[in-house]
């Protein structure tokens, strides 16, 4: 952002520049037009019409009607030449009118520009300031940029780079775990509606008692059992009733594991159709460079 906005800065500038250039041609062109409207009013070649009219090798009977003639072709030649002037002092107003045309458009160009490049130059100071705000510093502290955008270049290849995103990016990631996680709990919830068989081993401590109350055989079985721990294994057989809740539960994670699976494939879409565009992008720019190229080789010309 702060390169293209440093960029816009020395273009906006070099525009005004060369519109100041245009601008002083301009006055030159008008100071031109104007300065030749008080020439000769005759144009080239009226004197010489005027002066051939009495025709050679004629004698003193012709005179008459030479002198008639002479008369009439003067008359003639009257309106030819005020014909000529008018059509030079129209050429020379219409060249005078279109300069100061010219000049007045360009410094309202230049005008135009000029705010442009304070524009920038505001826009650029609350870029740069933000960006110390990014790294924690003042907001006057200076920020160094390039003079000139180098231009990169780039091989880019659209199979590859899919590849690379489908693989790598965090969000399609997301979206493949929540699948799998929604696949693993249908799997639990079908198993659920089984029936549950467990296994166990059971330890007890007792502890030694006397033999009060107790005579005869009892009384040896019990001596012989006083105080020993009891290990006993134990089996447990749970059958579901209810197995309705565990059918809706499964139904629900094969609902929700084909949304995630949609969300996975809409995103991937969305990636490629960005990457098309970001491609397209960066060949328009690579044709934007040579044109402009081309034309300020002809605008230097």
């Amino acid at each position: 952002m702060l390169n293209r906005l440093q960029q816009q800065l020395k273009n906006s500038r070099e525009h005004v520049e060369l519109l100041r250039q245009l601008e002083t041609l301009a006055v030159g062109k008008f100071s031109a037009g104007g300065a030749s409207s008080g020439g000769t009013p005759y144009a080239a070649g009226s004197a010489p019409e005027a002066k051939s009219q009495l025709p050679a090798g004629e004698g003193m009977s012709g005179m008459t009607m030479g002198n008639a003639g002479g008369a009439a072709a003067q008359q003639a030649s009257v309106p030819k030449q005020s014909m000529n002037m008018s059509s030079a002092s129209g050429n020379m107003s219409g060249s005078a009118s279109g300069g100061m045309a010219d000049a007045l458009r360009i410094q309202m160009e230049t005008i135009e520009q000029e705010s442009n490049t304070e524009r920038l130059l505001s826009e650029l100071t609350a870029e740069k300031a933000r960006f110390n705000a990014l790294l924690n510093r003042p907001a006057k502290s200076e920020v160094f940029l390039p003079d000139t955008i180098a231009l990169i270049p780039y091989l880019l290849n659209v199979d590859e780079a899919m590849r690379l995103i489908s693989e790598q990016n965090p969000m399609l990631g997301m979206l493949r775990e929540e699948a799998a996680a929604y696949s693993a709990k249908e799997e639990m919830s079908r198993k659920m509606g089984y029936p549950m068989v467990g296994v166990g081993l059971q330890y007890m401590l007792i502890g030694k008692s006397g033999n009060s109350g107790i005579t005869g055989m009892e009384t040896a079985a019990a001596a012989g059992m006083n105080g020993k721990d009891m290990l006993m294994p134990m089996l447990s057989v749970s059958i579901p009733v209810y197995r309705g809740k565990y059918r809706a539960a499964q139904r629900e994670a094969q609902y929700r594991r084909q949304a995630a699976l949609a969300k996975y494939s809409d995103e991937l879409n969305r990636l490629e159709a960005d990457l098309y565009r970001a491609k397209h992008e960066l060949d328009d720019a690579q044709r934007s460079i040579l044109l402009y190229r081309r034309q300020a080789a002809l605008a230097h010309t």
